[in-house]
């Protein structure tokens, strides 16, 4: 896929107040692990995840996506009545109806000319919601569409405690339910714009997508709770990323050299490290951002180039490279020129 027309006006980050250290939870499954033999310190050792972020208790998921899509919309002087379409791309959901794109745009005021629909691809999501805006902007069906995600881990990271902790739990079950506990939440927007209302430049170039969905089963997640084959989940995926990686430097004509950072979706340090090593990137051009934040899901991927760019790592005119991968499996790369 290339795109021609479509820029990134903006992007906007909310970080949730509450910190959860990695230790504090060891702390809270401390009876299971002298059960089982497991050592103080394996969470932080075999994920890379020392801390997540929760939203107060009470807090709906939808409130993170609001609370970054007004920072948005007031730092960057967007009136809300110029937004055309609203695309919700959280894997949590506050209710199954109505969409959470409908909550979002309502908090935001935005007019009733205003399209909003989810868009549910796991962790992604946003960037098939930027897909969708930017397929829409392309063919001159909109001028501006705003994406957003809000992730809360609250709810799902208690439910696993209180199920870990409950008599005949064993070593098997503690690993199914290990990828859960490096969850964290985020709030998360950008708009896209055609080119006509571009005020920076930011081109979305393209990229590629691959899906794998023979491995569909690999991740299957609740609100409660998120059963995970990690082992083959980390190896079918990097597989999937590799071939995707292929497609987008076929598509974009573009090689390693020429990129600046490549902007990975944030699981933990396994994942991590086998990406930059299978996919031959620059350990210094992959800011990871998991160690304190964890896995944030949709809003993985525009959280660490929202990251990037305000760390000075990512500048005009620089090539940055995004790779998100969903449980399902499905995976997208593209290619933004800064």
């Amino acid at each position: 896929m290339r795109y021609e027309r479509v820029h990134i006006q903006a992007i906007e980050i909310v970080i949730p107040p509450i910190e959860v250290t990695t230790a504090s939870l060891e702390r809270m499954l401390g009876p299971l692990f002298r059960r089982i033999g497991v050592q103080d310190g394996v969470l932080a050792a075999l994920t890379g995840v020392a801390a997540r972020r929760f939203w107060p208790d009470g807090a709906l998921t939808s409130d993170g996506a609001v609370q970054a899509a007004r920072k948005l919309l007031e730092t960057h002087a967007i009136p809300p009545d110029t937004v055309q379409a609203l695309i919700n791309t959280s894997v949590g959901k506050d209710y199954l109806e109505p969409p959470m794109a409908s909550l979002v745009a309502g908090d935001l005021g935005l007019g009733p000319h205003c399209l909003n629909f989810d868009v549910s691809h796991a962790c992604l999501g946003f960037m098939t919601g930027m897909l969708n805006a930017a397929n829409m902007i392309e063919l001159g069906q909109i001028e501006s569409a705003l994406v957003v995600a809000g992730e809360s881990s609250r709810t799902v990271t208690q439910g696993t405690i209180r199920k870990l902790l409950q008599p005949g739990v064993d070593f098997r079950t503690f690993g199914e339910n290990l990828a859960t506990l490096t969850l964290g939440s985020m709030g998360v927007a950008a708009l896209l714009v055609h080119e006509r209302r571009s005020r920076h430049g930011h081109r979305l170039l393209g990229g590629a997508s691959r899906a794998a969905t023979q491995h569909s089963r690999l991740c299957l997640g609740t609100q409660t709770e998120m059963k995970t084959d990690a082992p083959t989940l980390l190896r079918e995926g990097v597989d999937l990323a590799e071939r995707t990686f292929a497609d987008a430097q076929k598509e974009l004509r573009v090689a390693v050299p020429d990129v600046k950072e490549f902007v990975l979706h944030q699981v933990g340090k396994a994942n991590h490290d086998a990406l930059v090593q299978r996919l031959g990137l620059p350990p210094d051009q992959t800011l990871r951002l998991y160690p304190e934040y964890g896995n944030v899901g949709a809003a993985g991927v525009p959280f660490t180039l929202a990251t990037a760019v305000a760390r000075g790592r990512i500048g005009s005119g620089d090539l940055a490279m995004l790779l998100g991968i969903g449980s399902g499996l499905n995976c997208t790369m593209l290619g933004v020129r800064w």
